[in-house]
């Protein structure tokens, strides 16, 4: 039936490998604080905010040709 047992042998250890690290990852990952998620998504809006509003003083600043002459 298999012309090679060890090969074959080889394979199913290694897909048996695979299948329990991935059973380990989805373990880990489930047991990951729910909140810490909510936090990045938290940070990131924040900082899209802070561009925003870095982007549009720097429209501004760039929009007014006597806003260097101003500060001189």
């Amino acid at each position: 039936m298999v012309p090679n047992m060890y090969l074959y042998e080889k394979a199913r250890e290694a897909h048996y490998q695979d299948l329990l690290r991935e059973t380990e990852k989805r373990r880990l990952l489930a047991r990951l604080p729910r909140h810490r998620r909510s936090m990045s998504r938290r940070a990131a809006g924040k900082l899209g905010i802070l561009l925003l509003k870095l982007g549009t003083w720097l429209k501004q600043f760039e929009q007014s040709p006597t806003a260097l002459e101003d500060h001189v």
